[in-house]
C-alpha cells in the first residue's frame, strides 16, 4: 500500500551580485502589482499567468504581500561540486527591463542537508519565491509515493482536546500519554499580550505587533511538530496503526458561548492532522481520521450516552459506574470505532488490517467466554467490551 506525500523544501538565496538583487526585488514587486490589478507590470509571461490566477481565486489584500508563484516549466535546481561559491544553483524566471522581455538567472542557494534527497525533478509539483527577515528564499514543493504497511499489532487512539491538543491510548491496554500542554499557554500568552496592545497608543501598539511578527504561529507550529513526533514514536514501539478524531464541523456545530468557543474553535487541529498524518507516512505507517461526534460523551466500557462530566476533565457512567479521564475516555472511544466497534468505517474498508497482537482488546462475557472486539457485532454475543489480555 501506497501514500502520497507531500514535504516543503525551503532553499534560502545567498550571494548574490547587484544586478541578480535588483532583478529578483524587481520581479517580486511586479508581482504584488501584478496581483493587484496592474495589467502593465512588466513580469516574465509564465510568472504573469501565476498573478493572474493568485488574483482571481484568492482576492488577496491590497495590503498583504504574495509568494511569488513560479511555473514548474521555467525552473531548475542543479547540483555541482565543482562550483566554489556554492554546490546548489537555482534557475528563476524573471523579466529583463534592459533586453525588454522574460529572462532566466541562475542564484546559489542554500540545501538543507536533510532534503537533498528530494530535489529531483519528478518530485516537485510547485514553487515559489519568498521574502521575509530581509532575505531571500524558495519554497519547493515535493511530491513523492511511499509505501505504508498493511498490518499492524496494535492501535493508537488520538483524540484532541482544548486543554491537551493531544492525548494517545493504546487500544490493547490503554496506556495513555497526554501531548501539548505548551500549545495552550503558548496560545493563551499571546492573546493575553494582544489585549495588552489593545490598550496601548495606537502607535507603540502597532510597534509590539511588528515586533512580534508571525512568533505564535511559529511556536505553535513548532510544537505541534513536538507532538507529531511523540505520537509516531509512539506507535513505532508496538507497531500500532495510528487513528485520530476527525474535528471536521466543530466550528460549526458548537456554539458554547465565547470563552469556550475562544478555546476550541482556534485551537490548530487540523494543523495537527496533517502533520501527524504526513509523519506517520514517512514511518511506513497508516493514519486515519475516524468519526468523533460523540466519543466525549459515550462510556467507552457499556456504550451507554447516560454520562456527566460535573468535572470538565472526569467523565462519570450513570448504568456501569465507570469513572475515567474524559480525555482518555474520548480516546478509547474513537479506538473501538477504529477497529470495527460501532463504527460505520473500520480499518479494513480503509485499507489497513490490525493484525493478531501479542496483547488484544477482547470482548467478555458474563461466563469467562471471549471474542475479539472487531470479530464479531457485539451485540450479537452480548458481551462488554473489557481491557486487553495476553493472547496465548
Amino acid at each position: 500500500m501506497h501514500r502520497d506525500v507531500t514535504t516543503t523544501v525551503r532553499v534560502k538565496l545567498h550571494s548574490l551580485t547587484e544586478r541578480k538583487a535588483r532583478l529578483v526585488e524587481r520581479e517580486y514587486a511586479a508581482f504584488q502589482d501584478a496581483v493587484d490589478g496592474d495589467n502593465n507590470a512588466n513580469l516574465y509571461s509564465a510568472t504573469s499567468q501565476q498573478a493572474g490566477k493568485v488574483r482571481s481565486n484568492k482576492n488577496p489584500r491590497e495590503d498583504t504581500e504574495q509568494p511569488v508563484v513560479l511555473r514548474n516549466d521555467c525552473i531548475a535546481i542543479e547540483h555541482d561540486e565543482e562550483t566554489v561559491l556554492s554546490s546548489w544553483w537555482f534557475k528563476l524566471p524573471v523579466y529583463n527591463p534592459v533586453k525588454e522581455q522574460g529572462d532566466s538567472i541562475w542564484v546559489p542557494v542554500h540545501v538543507p542537508e536533510k532534503d537533498t534527497h528530494l530535489l529531483r525533478e519528478e518530485y516537485i509539483c510547485d514553487s515559489e519565491l519568498v521574502y521575509r527577515d530581509g532575505e531571500w528564499y524558495v519554497h519547493l514543493v515535493c511530491e513523492r509515493s511511499v509505501a505504508v504497511a498493511d498490518e499492524y499489532d496494535d492501535v493508537l487512539a488520538v483524540d484532541m482536546g482544548a486543554k491537551w491538543i493531544a492525548v494517545s491510548t493504546f487500544l490493547s491496554d490503554r496506556d495513555t500519554q497526554f501531548h501539548g500542554a505548551e500549545v495552550r499557554r503558548v496560545r493563551e500568552h499571546y492573546k493575553q499580550l494582544r489585549k495588552s496592545i489593545g490598550k496601548e497608543k495606537v502607535r507603540s501598539g502597532a510597534q509590539v505587533i511588528e515586533r512580534i511578527g508571525d512568533k505564535e504561529s511559529r511556536t505553535v507550529e513548532h510544537e505541534l511538530h513536538q507532538v507529531a513526533n511523540e505520537l509516531v514514536a509512539r506507535a513505532r514501539e508496538r507497531n500500532a496503526v495510528i487513528v485520530f478524531g476527525d474535528m471536521t464541523g466543530l466550528r460549526f456545530d458548537n456554539d458554547e458561548g465565547r470563552y469556550v468557543n475562544d478555546k476550541t474553535h482556534k485551537m490548530p487541529y487540523a494543523k495537527l492532522a496533517n502533520i501527524l498524518t504526513y509523519k506517520a507516512h514517512l514511518d511506513g505507517r497508516e493514519c486515519i481520521p475516524v468519526e468523533e461526534y460523540n466519543t466525549s460523551v459515550t462510556c467507552w466500557r457499556c456504550g451507554s450516552q447516560n454520562t456527566r462530566r460535573e468535572v470538565q476533565g472526569r467523565l462519570e457512567c450513570h448504568d456501569c459506574g465507570l469513572e475515567d479521564n474524559a480525555d482518555k475516555n474520548g480516546a478509547s472511544n474513537i479506538g473501538q470505532r477504529a477497529v470495527g466497534k460501532d463504527i460505520q468505517s473500520p480499518l479494513s474498508t480503509a485499507g489497513a488490517v490490525v493484525a493478531q497482537p501479542e496483547t488484544q482488546v477482547v470482548l467478555k462475557g458474563p461466563n469467562g467466554e471471549t471474542e475479539p472486539a472487531n470479530s464479531l457485532d457485539p451485540e450479537d454475543v452480548g458481551l462488554t467490551l473489557s481491557e486487553g489480555s495476553p493472547r496465548l
